[in-house]
């Protein structure tokens, strides 16, 4: 029984001379004979057919070009897919497998128009931005473009679970979308509430963290190196402003020891009004005199800086002090006191303070030392 199947085994018949090689077991008729090779009837071919050679002795050379040409267009031939995917498609087929079939074909997106090829829409699809996709929430039957879909469950879902804006401040309220405004409208005196009380503690919280900072940062030596900035500007102020003072930064004399703040008068106080360089110093109430010996009675001393660029021949001007103990100004202090303090009127005149280096760059430097062995003015 003969078996052919495509029109490479069909053009096989033919010699060289465009006659016709008819195998043995083939069909009686040529034409039908070529026709099933080229369509794969194999029904017809293996029918069970006996014929001589004899029978082919019709198939003149015309017909066989007339068979030739034929097999060029035949419709039900399978040839390569013009797309290249590798399938061997009839002619009569190439068309819708060309617009629905073909892995290799150019179709579009129906969501977000962009191509793609058939084999690669799918996975597309999976992600395409404009794809329609149903609320989670199933808040409403109209789908959502997936790239809206975040926005929609953040700011318009009506359905989508939120908390209470006040939640930080210690609401427990959480409920859907469409009953938050009405929460919100029914508790406002508990927000209320809530916002004070988160007010007084975060007062605290800022109170605490400034003590804290001023610990780190807090002078506890018993020396303070006192930069006076913007001379001319300050001693302008002090000649118009009667009793205008300068007030350092707090220090202490040790760790837990006598809290104290130095004040200066540029113009002169007292005596030394209009003439000179006025310094004191004072106590002010600290953390740890409940545990310390009073009255105070540190050795203090003020010391106006030379900047000269050479140290050796620096010419500082150096005044100091044994407090008296039946002071006022030397006891305990139960507020911000009011007075001087204790120091020096007379410090330093104007005429002196223009020698030498007292001020450079408009700055003046003096230092104010507090020691606990000393008990005589040095």
């Amino acid at each position: 029984m003969l078996k052919l199947g495509d029109k490479s085994e069909v053009m096989s018949l033919f010699s060289h001379d465009n006659k016709l090689r008819v195998p043995a077991g083939a069909p009686a008729n040529p034409f039908h004979f070529a026709y099933c090779s080229i369509h794969g009837f194999s029904q017809a071919l293996n029918e069970n057919m006996s014929i001589s050679r004899h029978s082919w002795s019709g198939f003149t050379p015309l017909k066989v070009k007339v068979f030739q040409g034929h097999l060029n267009t035949c419709k039900y031939d399978a040839i390569p897919c013009t797309n290249q995917c590798a399938a061997m498609i009839p002619r009569l087929l190439m068309k819708d497998h060309l617009s629905y079939t073909c892995p290799k074909r150019r179709i579009s997106c129906e969501f977000c128009n962009r191509e793609f090829t058939g084999e690669t829409l799918e996975n597309h699809t999976a992600k395409c931005p404009k794809y329609p996709l149903s609320c989670p929430n199933r808040c409403e039957p109209t789908k959502i473009p997936r790239e809206d879909m975040e926005v929609h469950l953040k700011d318009h879902c009506p359905s989508v679970t939120l908390h209470c804006a006040f939640r930080d401040m210690g609401c427990i309220f959480k409920g859907p979308r469409f009953s938050l405004d009405e929460h919100l409208e029914e508790s406002t005196r508990f927000h209320l509430i809530l916002m004070c009380n988160l007010v007084s503690r975060q007062q605290r919280q800022i109170s605490t963290l400034q003590n804290a900072l001023e610990n780190l940062t807090l002078n506890t030596s018993g020396t303070l190196i006192w930069k006076i900035t913007d001379y001319i500007q300050n001693m302008t102020e002090a000649k118009s402003k009667k009793d205008h003072e300068l007030c350092s930064a707090p220090f202490y004399t040790s760790q837990y020891g006598y809290k104290l703040v130095a004040t200066l008068f540029l113009n002169g106080n007292g005596a030394g009004e209009g003439s000179h360089l006025s310094v004191y110093i004072r106590i002010v109430p600290g953390e740890y005199d409940s545990l310390l010996s009073w009255p105070f009675s540190h050795t203090v001393s003020f010391t106006l800086y030379d900047q000269t660029s050479s140290s050796e021949n620096a010419r500082n001007i150096v005044e100091s002090f044994v407090p008296d103990p039946s002071w006022k100004n030397f006891q305990r202090p139960t507020k911000e006191p009011d007075s001087l303090g204790f120091g020096f009127p007379r410090f330093v005149s104007h005429e002196i303070l223009k020698k030498n280096s007292y001020i450079k760059d408009d700055t003046i430097f003096i230092k104010v030392r507090v020691d606990s062995n000393k008990t005589i003015a040095v």
